[in-house]
Formats: structure tokens, C-alpha cells, sequence
């Protein structure tokens, strides 16, 4: 392990337990994902040190500012093999053979190298990420993403995705407790689960979000503003109530097509994508599963009648 990773896990905030492990279902503690403090100094002796730092605190950085909008677990550095799959997963639910890039969350080395935890705000309890057993996922392992009364985002940088090749990302998901709201009131800015892309500098951070919601209409989108106009987020509705709960459906979106709507411009090759949950507005105990995501070329679109 080299030293800068050792400082940083001794800098950690968690180190001493302050924070809740990330457990699976039979309570093993699972690799530390949390951690807000800066990466550890580089000596500068080494190009691809100096990379991955640089890498880190662009992940940091991104994740404090996706935190403070209040709106995420593992990336294989190469998509690892579609595999048999689970029988209960229909064939078109399955990861795709093609895939530049995946993470189905059985390995829990890519937990510990290449994902963090962030999205804490004061006095506002932490949602939990875990690993959970499913037989129903595509590996048997899914990420489950519980919000009560609480916020949170897990968040990785892929270096392996060629965004050019390989623009539409695609992940299987599903709401088992949805975000619970009153009949007649407005929907708050609360998610049993939401996906985003980005990228940005310290200072100006830009995100598509695509969010599970309750009542709102889908393909409804917006254009929001947080953290003093440091976070940029454009957002859209791809689920909500009409899907029940506890149904798996899997969502392919153009990410680097709708950034490029959003923002006039194409998105960096360094990117950022993470997974959250928000309930704190709502007061809401919600729970939510991601199977997989990753990143496929464009489909060709099929014309009606023809296989």
C-alpha cells in the first residue's frame, strides 16, 4: 500500500468509527468508503501519482459541491464479463457484452479503490450504501441505498470509459420504499434514488440528474442552482410512481447527448458519476437497489415490426 494511501486512510473521518460502516446483510464490515479530506501530498517524482491525486481531489471536490445541492459504488476499470446471469433476470435486463465499462457490485476491491462516500450536511442524518445479497441481480449482489430522513451521494471517477465510443450509460434499478408524500402536497426535492453524470473544476461543477420520483410527470426536467451557483445541475424524470415498487427496469441514457444539451458544450473526458437518495424534506424511510451500471455505444434503433 503506498504511503499517501496510508496517510489518507489515517486522516479519515471514519477511522475511528465515528461514522456507520458500510455492512452487508450479515453485518462484515466492507471496505471504508467515507472520506471528505483532501489527498495525502505527492512528492511530484511520478507523473501517474500526480494523475491519480489530481483524480481524487476532483472526485472530493465534486462530491462536497453535488452535497451541498442536497440533491454515489464501484467501477471495474474494464467492464468485467456479462456472465451467465441469474435466470430471473429477463435477457434484456442483463448487462450488455459489450460494455467498456461496469460495475455490478460483487467485488468488493473496486468498493474500496474506486468509490467515496460524501454528502453530509449538518444536523441531517447519512443515507447508508451497502452490498446486500439478491437473487434477482444480475451477479446476486446489488447496492441498496436507504434514505431515512436523511441525504447522501456514493461517487466514482471511471478512467476506462472512452466517451466517444462508449456515450450511453446504463444501469438496472429499482424503488422498493418509494419517497411518501401527502395527498395534494407539492413534491419536495426528495429521491428514493437518482443517477448523475458530470464534470467541473473546483469552483464550477456541472451534472445531468436522473431521478426516481413520486408524482411528477415523467420526462418532466429542470435546470436548478446550488452552492452559491458552484453546482449546476440539469435533472429529468425518468421514474416514478406509475413504475411499483419493487419492479426492476433498466434505463439507458445518451449522458454525453444530454450534458451536451444542457450545457452547449461536450463534456470532459474526466468524469464523475454518482448515485444518491435525499428523504430529508419529506421525512420519508425510503429504500431503493441498483443492480449495475455501465457505459455501452449507442444502439441502433430498431424500426416497428422488424427484429
Amino acid at each position: 500500500m503506498e504511503a499517501g494511501e496510508v496517510r489518507r486512510r489515517r486522516d479519515r473521518p471514519d477511522s475511528d468509527c465515528e461514522h456507520e460502516a458500510l455492512c452487508d446483510e450479515d453485518h462484515g464490515t466492507l471496505p471504508e468508503l467515507s472520506g471528505r479530506g483532501a489527498p495525502a501530498a505527492v512528492d511530484g517524482t511520478s507523473a501517474a501519482r500526480l494523475f491519480k491525486e489530481e483524480r481524487e481531489m476532483k472526485r472530493v471536490v465534486f462530491g462536497f459541491v453535488l452535497a451541498a445541492a442536497a440533491a454515489v459504488l464501484p467501477a471495474a476499470e474494464t467492464a468485467p464479463a456479462a456472465g451467465a446471469g441469474i435466470k430471473a433476470v429477463a435477457e434484456e435486463q442483463k448487462p450488455s457484452p459489450d460494455a467498456s465499462w461496469r460495475n455490478d457490485f460483487d467485488d468488493p476491491v473496486t468498493l474500496k479503490r474506486d468509490w467515496k462516500f460524501d454528502g453530509s450536511r449538518f444536523l441531517v442524518p447519512r443515507t447508508k450504501f451497502y452490498i446486500g445479497s439478491e437473487p434477482t441481480a444480475s451477479q446476486g449482489k446489488v447496492m441498496v441505498v436507504e434514505a431515512n430522513k436523511s441525504t447522501g451521494v456514493m461517487l466514482a471517477a471511471p478512467s476506462k470509459v472512452d466517451l466517444e465510443k462508449t456515450p450511453v450509460m446504463r444501469w438496472r434499478w429499482r424503488v422498493l420504499k418509494p419517497i411518501v408524500i401527502k395527498p395534494g402536497e407539492t413534491e419536495p426535492d426528495d429521491q428514493a434514488v437518482v443517477l448523475y453524470f458530470g464534470d467541473g473544476t473546483l469552483l464550477k461543477q456541472r451534472c445531468v440528474g436522473y431521478r426516481w420520483e413520486v408524482d411528477t410527470p415523467l420526462e418532466s426536467s429542470g435546470l436548478r442552482k446550488y452552492a452559491a451557483g458552484m453546482m449546476t445541475v440539469s435533472h429529468r424524470t425518468v421514474r416514478n410512481g406509475t413504475t411499483p415498487a419493487g419492479e426492476w427496469v433498466v434505463e439507458e441514457r445518451n449522458v454525453v447527448e444530454d450534458y451536451r444539451k444542457a450545457y452547449g458544450k461536450m463534456p470532459d473526458s474526466y468524469f464523475i458519476i454518482s448515485v444518491g437518495a435525499n428523504s430529508q424534506y419529506s421525512g420519508s424511510n425510503s429504500r431503493a437497489e441498483v443492480d449495475f451500471i455501465e457505459f455501452i455505444p449507442v444502439r441502433e434503433k430498431k424500426e416497428p415490426g422488424k427484429k
